[in-house]
């Protein structure tokens, strides 16, 4: 993504933090307004000897606006909610429409090719149908995925090729770019074009940069829907998908189910986790399955295998999950490397800042604060599976974002936000 677009981006996440007490109702997040007590106007008296008139005006209680919690880091989060929502639901029919436009190019071309005599007209044929796939492809999809110039521009060189043939009268030009046309927008609606270039898995532009906006390409963030619907993984490099550059990334799957996204290294077809030593740190993982993350651990350490790694903690976000949510996110934030260690992180949105804090209030027990990138965020601690794990947790306007659950305690881990100093959490406020 280029550097004007992330700043587009940013001027973006600005104005939507600005517009967050009129989205998120609630008592430390809407407005109240308090209105004046006393009384209003002006009043005159005359009298038979003309005394001079006096007036008392009071001064009006202007309204002031609550600010929301953490307003700068709910307008981010709240983004790439948005973002990673499209991909989850929008990206089909958005692909299918784009497919069908783009046909519209190719069934003008099928038109065109057996005529030895085109004229403007056939120009301004081409030219409508060709504006059509970039209209289209500018209202639907460059706000998320980089599109190629030629789709993004009506007028492209195709048609400019085209209209000069045409106005030379020269048949085999003609003939020529014609069928330059029909090859590109035949591949553009390939499977194998659309997954290398505008791809649902895993994603680039828009969405990394959201996740990673200091501009560093040495993260994976994978996500998945908390009801398991859904998942995809973003990082930065656009050659995975069709080049050997070292460090593919790559998904493993573990006896038990449960799967690693944020793991990458040059490696062969095929890959199993058997033919990995044990890599992590330390003696445990996270790893996702269907709808919730555990917390795997090495049973068998003097043997070294990735397969020896079993479920110890199962849904370690259970507890801190919440039924008022609109939507629920797992990310796993890792850098580009040869190990499977994660941060993991559940995001929820609710219906409101109101809404957020009753379930802030009413969720795990707290014990006390820490700071992290000049925010506060809440120590909390619950069981689960009969182990004890100590989180953090941050409510920002009607967004909540807990991370890292472990059973190691918040003061033995006093590095446990060095993974997210690049991420969107880690952003000092007006940054």
């Amino acid at each position: 993504m280029s550097v004007t677009r992330r700043g587009i981006l940013a001027a973006l996440a600005l104005a939507q933090s600005n517009l967050l007490g009129g989205c998120f109702g609630g008592s430390d997040d809407g407005s109240n307004a308090t209105p004046s007590n006393g009384g209003g106007g002006s009043s005159a008296t005359s009298t038979a000897t003309a005394e001079p008139t006096t007036e008392t005006a009071t001064e009006t209680a202007t309204e002031t606006a609550t600010p929301v919690a953490n307003a700068d880091l709910a307008a981010s989060t709240t983004a790439l909610l948005d973002e990673f929502e499209w991909y989850r639901t929008g990206y089909d029919p958005a692909i299918q429409e784009f497919r069908r436009v783009a046909n519209g190019v190719l069934g003008v071309v099928d038109d065109l090719s057996p005529s030895e005599e085109l004229t403007t007209d056939a120009v301004d044929e081409l030219e409508a149908a060709t504006t059509a796939v970039a209209d289209y492809v500018t209202e639907n999809l460059v706000d998320h995925v980089a599109v190629d110039p030629a789709l993004r521009t009506g007028d492209n060189v195709y048609v400019r090729d085209f209209r000069r043939a045409v106005r030379r009268g020269d048949v085999d030009a003609q003939d020529s770019v014609l069928g330059q046309t029909r090859s590109f927008y035949r591949r553009v609606t390939t499977n194998e074009y659309i997954g290398n270039e505008l791809p649902r898995r895993p994603v680039y532009d828009a969405l990394y940069d959201m996740l990673v906006p200091d501009g560093s390409s040495d993260r994976i963030v994978a996500l998945a829907s908390a009801d398991g619907e859904f998942v995809t993984w973003s990082h930065p490099d656009r050659t995975e998908s069709s080049a050997d550059d070292g460090v593919d990334r790559h998904t493993h799957q573990f006896p038990s189910g449960h799967r690693v996204f944020t793991h990458a290294h040059a490696h062969s077809a095929p890959h199993p986790v058997r033919d990995h030593t044990n890599e992590p740190e330390t003696d445990s993982l996270y790893a996702y399955d269907d709808g919730s993350v555990a917390l795997l651990e090495d049973t068998e350490l003097w043997r070294e295998r990735m397969d020896d790694y079993e479920p110890t903690v199962i849904d370690v976000f259970g507890p801190v999950r919440s039924a008022d949510r609109l939507l629920g996110v797992y990310c796993f934030v890792a850098p580009i490397g040869d190990g499977f260690d994660a941060t993991p992180l559940y995001v929820e949105r609710f219906p409101s800042a109101d809404v957020a804090a009753a379930a802030v209030d009413g969720g795990p027990e707290r014990d006390g604060t820490t700071t992290f990138a000049g925010r506060e965020w809440d120590l909390v601690f619950y069981d689960r599976d009969g182990v004890t794990l100590y989180a953090y947790r941050v409510r920002a306007g009607a967004t909540v974002v807990t991370a890292a659950p472990s059973p190691t305690a918040w003061e033995r881990r006093p590095n446990w936000a060095a993974g997210l100093g690049s991420t969107w959490l880690g952003v000092q406020p007006g940054g």
